[in-house]
């Protein structure tokens, strides 16, 4: 029963959280008032929980809406700009290792903890694989929260700034009119992919199950209704609460040079990302924004909401992410190895 109680407190925080942040102007409202809220009443000791469900709920919306996205024309200018991926993925081992240094370096972290933490990976993937190699789960943890939870806040409000867009504005899939019937078809298909694709052990199953069978079915241009608006703000606010949640908020008085490290770290890279996806955006002809979501260090879902609200090509923000995402986890092991062999010799 407490466990309820503070679910539901911490639920109200987030909707209020939502609201607020709705009426004062911020972009992405849905996803970004419930975050800060969390997060400050986590810092002032207020009692809430947010149970992994809810996550997994908020992505099992998102990643339904998202498939939407996949057109096929989607698909055909995916395929167009497999140069740029390929790109997005170099430069994502380079920052790890950068960040890695610069952790194992100057805030003195012992290397596993430093790699882990520093992979542009997913959080809950680089934790279960950290653990293998007795590194300080915690601290990898808490690391991979602070550059999403900085992504999220910073991203949004640099794009609205320099492109003087409104991201209030939420646009959708040309679909006709959904009934309530179609909308419960739609939801009980992407379900059961995430169901399925959580049986298999996909990576973020519950984001990228209904995301394959609704872009997949999208991609064969079967015509899917759309997703009413408040299911995506819902959708959102979980997303939103959740990565609030997951601070140890005891490390704001137990480990602060940790936390001032990573966030300077994280903002350098942030930074050194969007100057990067710029400057290639315009020798590749390419979309700017995009560009910037797709080579962020951030979240699949988190950047995929963001082009949705700007209105630009989720399939190819999604790209970016997930093919970043599946070869870093393919080869942190190995990369892990390899560079600790080297920090050895160096070190002698």
């Amino acid at each position: 029963m407490n466990i309820i109680i503070l679910n539901l407190k911490g639920l109200s925080f987030a909707f209020a959280g939502a609201i607020l942040a709705n009426v004062l102007g911020f972009p992405l409202p849905w996803l970004l008032g419930p975050l800060l809220i969390t997060v400050i009443f986590g810092i002032i000791k207020v009692p809430s929980q947010c149970d992994l469900r809810w996550r997994k709920c908020g992505q099992w919306v998102i990643g339904t809406g998202l498939g939407l996205y996949f057109t096929p024309l989607m698909m055909t200018t995916l395929l167009l700009n497999w140069p740029a991926l390929v790109i997005g993925i170099v430069w994502a081992l380079i920052l790890g290792s950068v960040l890695a240094w610069a952790q194992y370096k100057l805030i003195h972290l012992d290397w596993a903890t430093s790699w882990f933490s520093s992979c542009i990976g997913g959080a809950s993937e680089m934790v279960n694989i950290a653990e293998r190699y007795h590194a300080q789960v915690d601290k990898v943890a808490a690391a991979h929260s602070l550059r999403i939870v900085l992504l999220v806040v910073c991203i949004p409000v640099f794009l609205e700034w320099y492109y003087t867009v409104n991201l209030s504005l939420m646009p959708t899939p040309s679909y006709v009119e959904s009934t309530a019937l179609e909308v419960m078809i739609l939801l009980c298909l992407s379900f059961c992919a995430a169901l399925l694709a959580n049986k298999l052990n996909v990576l973020n199953p519950w984001v990228l199950g209904p995301l394959v069978l609704i872009g997949g079915l999208t991609a064969f241009d079967f015509q899917l209704t759309n997703l009413p608006e408040f299911l995506i703000h819902f959708g959102q606010l979980c997303i939103g609460w959740s990565l609030g949640s997951k601070f140890p908020f005891n490390f704001f008085s137990t480990s602060r040079k940790f936390i001032v490290g990573c966030l300077v770290f994280n903002m350098i890279g942030l930074i050194m990302s969007t100057l990067i996806a710029i400057v290639l955006a315009r020798f590749l002809n390419f979309n700017e924004a995009t560009m910037i979501l797709g080579i962020s260090p951030g979240g699949i879902a988190e950047m995929a909401l963001t082009a949705k609200a700007l209105g630009l090509a989720v399939p190819v923000v999604v790209a970016f992410q997930l093919t970043r995402l599946i070869v870093i986890l393919l080869t942190c092991d190995y990369l892990y190895n390899l560079s600790k062999n080297k920090m050895k010799s160096l070190n002698r």
